[in-house]
């Protein structure tokens, strides 16, 4: 019997001994399980706390660069929009002829070799400056390698303290290509454009070009989200001729260079948003009217992509119009915005006009603006000091008094019967409707 019973206790002992490893087996596992189900939890719930922590920075940088719009249906409600610009406005503004006779070189001459022609842009600097983009017609050269001349025998070549007085004035670029480009001959041209690059930080020039590649490349200006292509040529040069080698100093606008500069322009309109065309042509003295070789130019400019034609050279104002191509171009153009400064002695020499032109580009479509393009018309002021000298201030017509004009030296001579109202007349007869302030 005790052997019976020894034997099932031993049985009873071994059966516990195997329930109890078995137990303790089911115990890891599920410790193992609950260990592996709290990293799962610990993982996920740190992969939402990241989502939520990047949501929250980018919600906040949106808010900084988005416009908030009020839904008008629930006040309370903000919906974010993004703000995608998508117009850009320029101000364009282009004066005419600035011719340094005789007289002004001896107002600006300082008696030792340099000279100062900031007082004829004193008046109007800041029209000129707040602009954003500002142009005069440099009528002159300006070989610092050869002496002034204020063209007694019509011809010219002007100090380049002319450059410096533009930059002081707000000028971005100018146009040199005009008749008396070839003034001081071919090497006159190349001591030009030398100088004007010294100047390239502050100002630029189109028209004048020292090599082929110089004069094959297409000007191109950007401003505001905007790019501008420029091109500048003249109907000749008082008679000089290039030579054979050297065609790329001015181009000429005549039938030789008929395929040239249409090429020009269309390549132009490739690069660029805007084309602006400055042709120096017509004929000297004609108010208002226009020559045939004027019309006929301004539609070849048009047709092949000019989108703004602004012409100098007559030393009077001319009409401005929109000029339509054969092919449906359109172009604005002021044929001749005359005289910024000069020494010239006829009413109509003195009344000169600003251009000012608002350029928009929006949705792709770059176009003007008419609501807030026109002229301005201007006053070349002169008193006469004796000696050979004047002073000359441009002055806005608007803003041009009675007193000033009894100080014109046109006025003290008894000439023309120069008067206010005189240029009053002349500027309305011109400009009519485009005439605006500034």
């Amino acid at each position: 019997m005790d052997n019976q019973r020894n034997t099932n206790r031993n049985r009873t002992t071994a059966s516990n001994s195997v329930n109890r490893r078995r137990m303790s087996e089911a115990q890891k596992a599920k410790k193992k399980k609950e260990a592996r189900l709290i990293r799962i939890l610990t993982y996920l719930v740190i992969t939402i706390l990241i989502a939520v922590i990047v949501l929250i920075v980018v919600s906040c940088n949106r808010k900084k660069n988005n416009n908030d719009i009020v839904d008008p249906s629930n006040p309370e409600t903000i919906v974010e929009t993004e703000t995608k610009p998508t117009r850009s406005e320029v101000e364009l503004v282009a004066v005419g002829d600035v011719l340094m006779h005789t007289p002004l070189l001896n107002y600006a001459d300082n008696g030792d070799g340099t000279y100062d022609f900031n007082s004829i842009f004193d008046v109007m600097r800041d029209d000129i400056s707040r602009a954003d983009i500002a142009v005069c017609n440099q009528e002159t050269p300006v070989d610092p390698t050869c002496d002034p001349d204020g063209g007694i025998h019509f011809i010219f070549n002007t100090p380049p303290e002319i450059v410096d007085a533009e930059i002081n004035a707000g000028f971005d670029i100018a146009t040199q290509c005009s008749n008396h480009t070839y003034d001081m001959g071919w090497d006159g041209i190349l001591h030009t454009v030398d100088y004007w690059k010294s100047k390239s930080d502050k100002i630029k020039m189109i028209g004048a070009n020292a090599s082929q590649e110089e004069r094959d490349t297409i000007f191109t200006y950007n401003k505001n989200g905007i790019t501008f292509a420029m091109l500048n040529y003249t109907y000749g040069l008082n008679g000089f001729e290039l030579p054979e080698d050297m065609p790329y100093l001015v181009t000429i606008i005549d039938d030789y260079n008929y395929d040239l500069i249409k090429s020009d322009i269309s390549r132009a309109k490739e690069l660029a948003d805007f084309v602006i065309v400055f042709p120096h042509w017509g004929s000297e003295d004609v108010v208002g009217n226009t020559t045939d070789f004027q019309d006929y130019w301004a539609k070849v400019f048009t047709e092949a992509g000019a989108d703004l034609i602004i012409g100098t050279h007559p030393h009077v104002c001319e009409r401005i119009d929109w000029v339509t191509a054969d092919n449906g171009n359109k172009a604005l153009c002021y044929y001749s915005i005359g005289n910024y400064a000069s020494n010239q002695q006829e009413t109509p020499e003195v009344l000169g006009g600003m251009a000012k032109v608002k350029i928009v580009k929006e949705n792709g479509k770059t176009y003007i603006d008419e609501s807030a393009t026109g002229v301005v018309p201007v006053v070349t002021h002169n008193e006469n000091l004796g000696g050979f000298t004047d002073r000359v201030v441009c002055y806005k017509l608007s803003d041009y008094t009675e007193d000033l004009a009894y100080e014109h030296d046109i006025y003290v001579n008894g000439r023309d019967n120069f008067s206010l109202e005189r240029l009053h007349e002349l500027a309305d007869e011109i400009f009519g409707k485009w005439i605006i302030s500034y």
